[in-house]
């Protein structure tokens, strides 16, 4: 029986475990995904000491993980490795089930998710999480509202709200500028007051890779020149405690190393 290992790196150097690490060595074939995340090739390679083989979406999920059921097929051993944690955003359940389902072995390596580390370095609460949508970019003209009304929804319960980012057709990250520039868009088709111009929200962008925490107007971003990866959190009314801590770790403009 072949053994599969899900394997998360984090969202950046210095987020790799150390049980990770031995997978990217030890794994008979090794293969990595760069569309739930950013996979950070060089950082893969430097690593594992090798080349990794890429796949993409069509690979997982329309050809139903083919190459790395060849390599299982054969008795060797398979590391898929993703960007975060493997399963807590974008999940590759169905491929565990399948691998499963054909006799081999699977484990999941979890990894420093952009979820809970966004949460810490911006000092918001776990507990006060009303759970985490997409901004997408328009699919044939058509905005997914999905982020508006989780946010609505999380306003109203007093609880914080995590947006992820698309990733274009060319594997770049959409920037909080056109994030910003989307919600806007939703509030415009909506009008209920919920990504008004004047609206504060959180930016955790490149954690990891030299990033910062930026706190801004939904308007103002529209105007930053930050690149991704990036996160965006919509907070609640914020706590004694959040807002003394939000406020030693953001600026306007750069702000400090996220997590420094």
């Amino acid at each position: 029986m072949a053994k599969l290992y899900l394997a998360g790196i984090g969202p950046g150097p210095g987020y790799v475990t150390e049980r990770a690490l031995r997978v990217l060595r030890e794994a008979d074939c090794l293969f990595y995904e760069d569309y739930t995340g950013p996979a950070h090739v060089e950082l893969l390679r430097k690593l594992a000491g090798r080349e990794p083989l890429k796949l993409t979406r069509r690979d997982l999920e329309d050809e139903s993980g083919r190459k790395i059921l060849e390599c299982l097929n054969a008795g060797k051993s398979a590391a898929l490795v993703t960007a975060g944690d493997p399963l807590l955003a974008t999940s590759h359940a169905a491929l565990v089930a399948l691998v499963r389902s054909r006799g081999h072995s699977v484990e999941i390596v979890p990894g420093v998710s952009i979820v809970c580390a966004a949460l810490s370095v911006s000092c918001l609460s776990v507990y006060r999480l009303g759970g985490v949508a997409t901004v997408t970019y328009p699919r044939g003209g058509v905005y997914s509202m999905r982020p508006y009304e989780l946010a609505e929804m999380n306003l109203k319960r007093g609880l914080h709200t995590l947006l992820l980012l698309d990733v274009r057709d060319d594997g770049s990250y959409m920037p909080p500028r056109d994030a910003a520039a989307v919600l806007l868009e939703l509030e415009g088709a909506a009008r209920r007051g919920v990504f008004v111009k004047t609206r504060e929200v959180i930016v955790v962008y490149r954690l990891g890779w030299g990033g910062s925490v930026l706190r801004a107007a939904l308007g103002e971003l529209l105007k930053c020149d930050v690149e991704g990866p990036a996160v965006i959190i919509v907070p609640a009314s914020l706590g004694p405690v959040e807002r003394e801590c939000l406020a030693s770790v953001a600026s306007g403009q750069g702000g400090r190393e996220a997590g420094s």
